[in-house]
């Protein structure tokens, strides 16, 4: 048996709250002294009131000198197998701990409960079902004499006056006391954001990481769409984190998101990520159609994907405390995986601090790219957001000291959108060295009218605009996010030939220099490497993509350093 929580304390002190929420929030086995006197009655034919329950818990004193309730929790630890934790709910005499203290194969816990008097029959009056023909509060009280209460009070390992406090509040005490909080030197979280201005090609790579990890986050919201070619065949996500499809990994959506429930939904449905497996923090930001409309002009302005995300983030500040704004925790639909009432199940914070007490790798998957980050973009041409790795960890609730690893990801023609009344630069922002795709693919060897027509947006399929590499925006976004590692995506794009590479000598020469350069400017090494995006026939065929220069992995993140 790993642990015996022992609780201990006058009625009304909160001892079924925190043993409840022992075994809610952290596993443990709850046994009830109470539903194993109103069992026990049950088969003697007794009642199950109180009193009974009393007198027969008196009886079996009797009868064992006091030891059942050691037999019986002996029992269930037997049944329930070696590794689990219990808690007792609870104690009545000093003779029932000392049989405790006596068996060493038992590792106890004692953890007593106090308050004063009148905020513990103010507890106990207040109860579901009391009435003023209820015992009274003495003769109600389980602990049958103040020296009992004596002796728990020097016995404890852990004594605990719960007069200012709720359940959860208890609960808070007394798990840091049980080790059940993890370190703040628990680094297990990756964090992967794009270098450039999105588009970098983000989505397939957090797809090719994401079967390495226990838990998968997303921040941003649809106006970012990251499309993924796995076994399933090619996907576009806009609120899952990438890879959600062909992963078994727990999915969490960060309480900075903005969602549009009908496409979240249908995402879901279409993703087959079931309840168990998705949690959607309740303070999720919900777009309306009226935010969609109000992005007409910005959309004009400056090639917004018109998604809704900045208007409602804007009204998320606005109109604080009006009904017009509407969270994940308002949505019946969203119910299942929200959860509908204080702790929500899919409250990020919860479900993050148990993957760091448990050790699972965390990967937090970023969208759009570091240059058009609300605050470090050249504005007005920014987003609605702060995109780089300080944002993404704020909108995800994740400490820095969480962080293990930082990957960003470039390419080596950064891209923009166009805009269809040739305004360029004007709407959706500079390039510093603008060029075409026609250019691109005829240095690079590629068909440059293959470029053309896949080069589309994946929210608003609009064409894009392209430059060549900008070695000053490229230092910027390094500073802001200082990477561990760099993920140069679209090899391609700078040799043709990569796309047939398979091993990091196999890639052209241009190539490797460019990988080099990219290394001493980032003072981090280039450990992924994109070769190609199959599409059309070609994604019918040999799909490997990505050459692993990684040593490192996410499997085992305590051991990888």
């Amino acid at each position: 048996m790993e642990q015996v929580v022992l609780i201990s304390g006058h009625l009304g002190a909160g001892k079924s709250g925190l043993a409840k929420l022992l075994a809610d929030e952290y596993g443990y086995h709850w046994f009830s002294t109470s539903n194993y006197l109103r069992q026990l009655a049950g088969t003697k034919g007794r009642g199950d009131d109180r009193a009974s329950l009393q007198a027969l818990g008196d009886e079996l004193d009797a009868e064992t000198g006091d030891s059942w309730l050691r037999m019986a929790v002996m029992a269930e630890c037997e049944r329930i197998g070696p590794t689990a934790k219990v808690v007792v709910d609870s104690l009545r005499t000093k003779k029932q701990l000392e049989h405790f203290r006596r068996d060493h194969r038992l590792p106890c816990i004692h953890v007593h409960l106090y308050g004063t008097s009148e905020e513990v029959q103010r507890r106990f009056s207040s109860r579901p079902g009391f009435s003023q023909e209820a015992l009274e509060y003495v003769k109600a009280d389980l602990v049958k004499s103040e020296e009992d209460i004596q002796s728990f009070k020097n016995d404890a390992d852990l004594r605990v006056n719960t007069t200012r406090n709720d359940p959860r509040d208890t609960l808070a005490r007394v798990a840091a006391s049980l080790g059940l909080y993890s370190a703040p030197d628990v680094r297990c979280v990756d964090v992967l954001v794009g270098g450039q201005y999105g588009s970098e090609g983000k989505g397939h790579v957090a797809a090719y990481l994401a079967k390495e990890y226990d838990v998968l986050i997303r921040v941003g919201g649809p106006n970012a769409g990251h499309t993924v070619l796995g076994a399933t065949g090619q996907y576009t996500y806009h609120h899952l984190p990438s890879g959600a499809k062909e992963t078994k990994a727990r999915v969490l959506l960060g309480p900075g998101m903005t969602v549009y429930v009908e496409d979240l939904l249908k995402e879901i449905a279409e993703c087959g990520v079931t309840p168990d497996r998705l949690f959607i923090d309740p303070q999720v930001m919900i777009i309306e159609p009226e935010d969609k409309a109000a992005e007409g002009e910005v959309k004009k302005n400056i090639s917004s994907t018109g998604s809704g995300s900045g208007a409602a983030s804007a009204r998320r500040i606005l109109e604080r405390g009006k009904p017009s704004v509407r969270l994940a925790r308002d949505i019946p639909e969203l119910a299942p995986y929200v959860g509908e009432r204080e702790p929500y199940r899919g409250s990020t914070s919860r479900q993050l601090e148990k993957a760091y007490r448990e050790r699972r790798s965390v990967f937090l998957e970023g969208t759009q790219g570091s240059g058009l980050s609300l605050f470090h973009g050249r504005y007005p041409h920014v987003t609605s957001r702060d995109t780089n790795v300080a944002g993404c960890l704020a909108e995800a609730g994740i400490s820095p000291s969480r962080v293990r690893r930082i990957l960003m990801v470039v390419r080596p023609t950064p891209i923009r959108v166009a805009d269809p009344l040739g305004n360029e630069g004007k709407t959706s922002g500079l390039l510093k060295h603008p060029t075409d795709f026609l250019k691109i693919g005829e240095e690079a060897g590629l068909p440059g009218d293959e470029l053309v027509k896949y080069e589309k947006t994946s929210t608003t399929k609009r064409d894009r605009r392209v430059g060549w590499f900008e070695w000053e925006q490229y230092r910027f976004a390094c500073s802001l996010n200082a990477p561990t590692d760099i993920v140069l995506a679209f090899a391609d794009y700078v040799e043709a030939g990569n796309r047939e590479a398979r091993r990091f000598e196999a890639l052209g020469q241009k190539t490797i220099k460019f990988i080099e350069e990219l290394e001493r400017v980032a003072q981090a090494p280039v450990s992924l490497i994109n070769t190609r995006f199959p599409r059309g026939d070609d994604a019918q065929g040999d799909i490997r993509t990505i050459i692993d220069r990684r040593n490192w992995t996410a499997r085992n993140p305590q051991a990888s350093g």
